[in-house]
């Protein structure tokens, strides 16, 4: 049966070992940590076939063995435990957002061995931030001895995923008419580069700790920040669109006769509630008792401790943003809502504002079916989930010199 097989698909017999050897890795991957007998479950494949293949990869150091501790009632000895190796190889995830950009170094398990940050002044042009990025990606690699399996670039929208261009970066003009993906990846040649749009990289990260487990059909991350964005996962993919620029709520109007943006629409909701638009505000109310200048922890914490001035100004954004989502989830019906990126960090009281202004607009059953949700995970979740974008591109693709020679 299965030399029919080969022969009616044209498979090699060094394909279908790198078939499954993808497909182990992908179980492993999404499982964590499990046995051999719970992964050849899993993925459908013979005890002895997922023996050889896990051989090999511990071997490339790969994977890791470990002893799993004994469930209520296991007789005999104790199961070895397959889990990503943190040991031998390293992946390189960069973001960049308006006010700054970061790199960080990860292993494959998704330790975050170095994070840097860098801010960016309002005056720089994209060849000098390019320069810059490329000095901190050239300082992480010259730190690391271990080989590193691939990098990850997340960048803010619009942002066509199709052909890895920045249509548009609100108030960082010039991005448009420069091609970050493609030099980066020219300087870089013998690593490859995958690009994403950074709130599409967040809601990867979102559903694999929070959408799995709240059983999530149709979950919505919406990331709030130095700009504003969504990214929607319908039933554990990531919806791209036709160019890959889905989920720009940034940009969709929440008044008609407002300012025009820059994307050339008039009333975008970016326009009203970005962090650009609060320290503005803050900036033009001097009732409250922030110092000069005004940094993100800072007007956390004042609005954490009541000052009037500084919640009346935050609790506006949460209204504007409340408006944008009902359009949202008039058009895609989610079941979730996930508040992510520095928006979060306002808390449970911001998320029950959003939710109140989103009631008083949905129909009560459309109402009913949603649930609200502050993120759970304390990382950059564009980080986090650029490293799985690259993990996922690196590993499950097959012909893989590095890893399958």
């Amino acid at each position: 049966m299965k030399n029919e097989y080969k022969r009616s698909t044209g498979l090699t017999q060094k394909n279908v070992q790198e078939h499954n050897l993808t497909t182990i890795l992908r179980g492993i991957y999404e499982t964590g940590v499990c046995s051999r007998v719970e992964i050849a479950n899993k993925v459908g494949l013979d005890q002895a076939t997922v023996t050889r293949a896990v051989q090999k990869l511990v071997e490339k150091e790969i994977v890791f063995e470990s002893i799993l501790s004994k469930k209520t009632r296991q007789r005999g000895r104790r199961s070895i435990g397959l889990q990503l190796s943190a040991n031998r190889y390293r992946l390189v995830v960069v973001r960049l957002q308006r006010l700054s950009f970061k790199v960080a170094l990860l292993d494959l398990t998704g330790n975050i061995l170095e994070e840097t940050e860098h801010p960016i002044d309002a005056l720089q042009k994209p060849p000098h931030i390019f320069d810059l990025i490329v000095q901190a990606i050239e300082k992480v690699m010259t730190d690391c001895s271990e080989a590193v399996l691939g990098m990850g670039l997340t960048l803010p929208g619009p942002f066509l995923e199709q052909s890895e261009r920045i249509l548009l970066m609100t108030e960082s003009p010039d991005w448009e008419n420069f091609d970050l993906v493609h030099r980066l990846r020219k300087h870089f040649s013998n690593i490859p580069l995958y690009s994403k749009h950074d709130a599409k990289a967040a809601a990867l990260s979102v559903w694999k700790t929070q959408g799995i487990t709240e059983d999530s059909e149709v979950m919505l991350y919406l990331s709030a920040g130095q700009g504003i964005g969504a990214g929607l996962v319908i039933n554990g993919e990531v919806f791209r669109g036709s160019q890959g620029t889905a989920g720009e709520i940034g940009h969709t109007s929440i008044k008609q006769d407002g300012p025009q943006c820059y994307c050339g629409n008039y009333g975008c909701l970016e326009i009203y509630c970005s962090r650009l638009t609060l320290f503005r505000n803050l900036k033009a109310n001097s009732r409250h008792s922030l110092p000069y200048p005004l940094n993100i922890d800072d007007v956390v914490q004042a609005y954490q401790m009541g000052d009037k001035e500084v919640v009346k100004e935050v609790d506006q954004m949460a209204n504007y943003l409340a408006q944008g989502l009902v359009n949202v989830i008039n058009l895609v019906n989610p079941d979730m809502i996930v508040l992510g990126d520095e928006y979060s960090r306002f808390g449970e009281p911001f998320l029950e504002t959003i939710s109140e202004k989103v009631k008083e607009c949905l129909l009560k059953k459309v109402f009913e079916n949603l649930r609200f949700q502050l993120v759970q995970e304390k990382d950059d979740l564009v980080l986090s989930g650029s490293f799985h974008h690259v993990l996922q591109s690196v590993l499950f693709k097959t012909h893989n010199p590095e890893l399958y020679n």
